[in-house]
């Protein structure tokens, strides 16, 4: 059972916010640019880092029933208002030369591996909506429960023809991806305890996860597609897509905090953030809150570049379509329609004030990331849950 821990006021962790924001375009560079050289160097940890900040982030104050209406607001809603926005948008493409596949709207209600463009992240929102709710039941017993579900998950999708994947909604991944979440929650806690405490000052432990994570992948330890029940090596890769994650948010919560002038120590101050700090902290605040939004809009935009506009380059269709999703998200996040296209209530959109004095809520990293009591030290976060995934924050986070 996790205890929750007092509520801190800290100045936001500018790294790990950017690490939000790459986090949801590595999922848009991935459908822009599906057959990449060394794909599998970005397959091995762009979904999981998702569940992983999802899982670091999550709320310990929540019963079963809080979790259950935190997240039919930030993921469910946006998922039914944007299933109903995509099938109009299928509609409207039969009477132009690029009309979407017949059964693409009766694949995309299944669910799960069955849903293809412009539905291409759905199956992400289901199964991290159904993942969040098993965290939160295992969480309140024995700590080998969680792991005894996660590694019956993980067994499951070995089997060969794993059907996991094509099971409605895709609930037959939850088990697996709430493992992710259950390590991204556990090293959250470690961040908390007297030794996990001194880990943002050794930025090198970070730098040697990610050299070990990804040589494991060049030595052939085999990348996953978590979409199609593709969880690589049995336990290995999950494991290798773990410490990656590690890897990155003790990087990003240290070295690229303090290049972009973020707090030095988690015990800082927001005055002694510097005034180049405040700037781009505003800046990837604006982003980390379009988080949902990108995740659910990308396909289509992509699509539409393509088919429109001939615009073929995978590299300058991503950006191209990046710029419109966060523009249009950011207008999105000032009107009303913030709750019902973005997961968040305008009330809970950090604003420049209230995050120079620790006091606003995230926005998006993981689509679903729920308000947690309080964050690891070191993070700077005011603490919440959830691309997204602050209902986002892990939120949205790695659809594909």
């Amino acid at each position: 059972m996790t205890t929750p821990a007092p509520r801190t006021s800290r100045a936001r962790n500018l790294g790990i916010d950017l690490l939000r924001v790459i986090s949801v375009a590595a999922v848009v560079f991935g459908h822009a640019w599906a057959g990449m050289p060394g794909a599998e160097y970005l397959q091995i940890w762009r979904m999981p880092l998702f569940f992983f900040l999802a899982g670091f982030f999550f709320s310990t104050s929540r019963t079963l029933r809080g979790e259950l209406l935190a997240r039919t607001r930030s993921l469910a809603l946006p998922y039914l208002v944007w299933f109903l926005l995509l099938c109009l948008a299928v509609l409207a493409m039969i009477p132009t030369p690029w009309p979407f596949d017949p059964m693409t709207v009766p694949q995309a209600l299944f669910g799960g591996a069955m849903t293809n463009m412009p539905f291409l992240v759905f199956w992400f929102i289901s199964v991290l909506f159904l993942a969040a709710l098993l965290l939160r039941a295992v969480l309140s017993q024995p700590w080998w429960v969680g792991v005894a579900v996660a590694v019956g998950g993980f067994a499951v999708a070995q089997i060969p023809n794993s059907v996991m994947g094509y099971t409605p909604l895709g609930i037959g991944l939850a088990p697996a991806c709430m493992g992710f979440m259950l390590a991204g929650h556990w090293f959250g806690r470690f961040m908390r305890t007297p030794r996990g405490i001194n880990l943002p000052a050794k930025p090198w432990i970070g730098l040697l996860c990610l050299i070990i994570g990804f040589g494991a992948v060049a030595a052939g330890v085999r990348t996953m597609n978590i979409k199609y029940s593709g969880f690589g090596t049995f336990l290995l890769s999950p494991a290798v897509s773990v410490l990656i994650s590690i890897g990155l948010v003790l990087v990003f919560s240290t070295a690229v905090n303090a290049l972009l002038g973020g707090p030095g120590t988690q015990q800082a101050l927001p005055r002694q953030e510097s005034r180049r700090g405040r700037i781009v902290g505003v800046v990837i605040a604006e982003l980390v809150q379009t988080a949902t939004f990108v995740v659910f809009a990308h396909a289509i935009v992509l699509y539409l570049l393509l088919r429109l506009f001939d615009l073929e380059n995978p590299p300058l269709r991503t950006l191209a379509a990046l710029i419109i999703c966060w523009s249009l998200g950011m207008a999105v996040n000032r009107t009303a329609l913030a709750l019902p296209l973005n997961g968040l209530p305008r009330s809970a959109l950090r604003r420049p004030r209230a995050d120079r004095t620790g006091s606003g809520q995230t926005g998006a990293g993981d689509p679903g990331s729920g308000q947690a009591e309080t964050a690891p030290p070191g993070t700077g976060q005011a603490g919440e849950d959830e691309a997204g995934s602050g209902e986002t924050g892990g939120k949205i986070a790695s659809k594909t």
